[in-house]
């Protein structure tokens, strides 16, 4: 990983993630469930990148999952991980309101 931006090189990515190959990372690029950044080098990839290509080399190693699989499931994933943030921020909001607003929430929610 380069100190000065925080990439990975497709090299550094492949060397970092046990399972992964060339070809395998060609195809995740190729279904689109991993979109690199594109620098002067080449194409680059973030340390969150590395941790879908993880999960992805289990989805498709392990359960023999195909494209669309991959696809679906990666969907899916992003959108648990965007509801998982929305109810950070709406538990953040509702933990600045007065203690009177933040009980009547809770009972509504029990």
């Amino acid at each position: 990983m380069s100190a000065e931006t925080g990439f990975y090189s497709e090299e550094e990515a492949i060397a970092a993630v046990g399972r992964l190959d060339h070809a395998l990372l060609a195809r995740f690029v190729r279904t689109r469930v991993i979109l690199p950044a594109d620098s002067e080098a080449g194409s680059v990839y973030r340390g969150v990148d590395l941790a879908r290509m993880e999960l992805l080399c289990d989805l498709c190693c392990d359960f023999d999952l195909g494209d669309e699989a991959l696809d679906m499931v990666m969907r899916l994933v992003d959108q648990l991980h965007g509801a998982r943030g929305d109810l950070k921020a709406l538990m953040r909001a509702l933990g600045e309101e007065p203690e009177e607003v933040r009980l009547r929430v809770l009972g509504r929610l029990g």
